[in-house]
């Protein structure tokens, strides 16, 4: 699988109280314009407050490692369902 996955951070919540993370699958793809030019499958979507950014950054190098293992999209991909893709991504995240 080439990378089908995008991370985008957007830092201007000035009254978010916490980091909130969001997470969308396409198994179909979707065309986001990626450097390599393939359909785009996983999506983390990533909002802070303004004053995290020590923690947006470790968060994003996170996901980013862990978007380096094939098995673990190939999982995420095979997924039936949400609560199946919350464990997938909680174990990976504890093996991490």
């Amino acid at each position: 699988m080439k990378s089908g996955r995008v991370l985008r951070r957007y830092q201007d919540e000035k009254d978010l109280g916490s980091l909130v993370l969001g997470f969308g699958l396409s198994r179909k793809g979707i065309d986001f314009e990626s450097i390599d030019g393939e359909p785009t499958h996983i999506f983390f979507v990533l909002i802070t407050p303004e004053d995290s950014t020590g923690l947006h950054l470790k968060l994003l190098a996170r996901i980013s490692r862990i978007l380096k293992n094939d098995h673990f999209k190939e999982r995420l991909m095979n997924a039936a369902d949400r609560d199946e893709i919350f464990d997938i991504i909680k174990q990976e995240d504890e093996e991490f």
